[in-house]
């Protein structure tokens, strides 16, 4: 079978807060776009002559801009990152071709081949982020590998995440930890814990005192 012609994606988080986006469509694919933004803290715009019911009740919880007008050029002028959620293909392909003349980095929903960035299932605990993507070929497939990834890290891998941060943290900033030995005979130390099972019959606080025993190994 002939593979479709995708570019190849590399995989990156970045900071949108620094990247104000636009959002070109007003109905469900929209709103999807849109709750998914909102859990990142993006500041958003969303440009549609018209919007539907539940999108504009999100519009008005999260006080998004809206601009009631048809798509233009003119429109993409202010914004680096552009998301086009609409169902119509020549508006669209007309955003790539504006975008592509503007430098500007474009996602067209479900239309990888006019994409600059796609965007992976992902399963968040916190701070810790597992994203699943198909290059754009087989977004399915790519969530129901997500779905599994999902009931494998449970709730308590927020904690662990928080401490593991913590422990490095500590680990980075004592001078007792300048050799690089030293620092991953600690961060081994740190995998031979079962944090799972201690958060659930011990909580976070003996937990983190965990953290301070493996430290006390190595000041001896």
């Amino acid at each position: 079978m002939k593979k479709s012609k995708i570019s190849n994606f590399y995989p990156i988080l970045i900071n949108l807060q620094k990247f104000p986006c636009l959002v070109i469509g007003g109905g469900q694919v929209a709103l999807r776009k849109i709750q998914s933004l909102l859990s990142y803290n993006v500041k958003i715009t969303v440009l549609s002559p018209s919007i539907c019911k539940q999108l504009k009740a999100v519009i008005k919880k999260n006080k998004i801009k809206v601009i009631p007008k048809y798509y233009s050029k003119e429109y993409i002028k202010n914004y680096k990152v552009i998301f086009s959620a609409t169902n119509k293909r020549e508006i669209n392909e007309q955003v790539f071709k504006d975008c592509k003349a503007e430098n500007k980095l474009l996602n067209v929903v479900d239309v990888p081949e006019l994409c600059d960035f796609i965007l992976p299932a992902v399963v968040r605990r916190g701070d810790l982020t597992i994203s699943v993507s198909s290059q754009g070929r087989a977004p399915f497939f790519a969530k129901e590998i997500k779905n599994k990834i999902d009931h494998i890290f449970s709730s308590y891998y927020e904690d662990i995440i928080d401490l593991a941060g913590d422990f490095r943290s500590i680990i980075m900033n004592n001078k007792k930890f300048d050799s690089p030995k030293i620092k991953e005979k600690a961060f081994e130390k740190f995998f031979m814990i079962d944090w799972k099972k201690v958060l659930r019959s011990e909580g976070k606080i003996k937990a983190k005192e965990y953290i301070q025993k493996i430290i006390k190994e190595f000041q001896k």
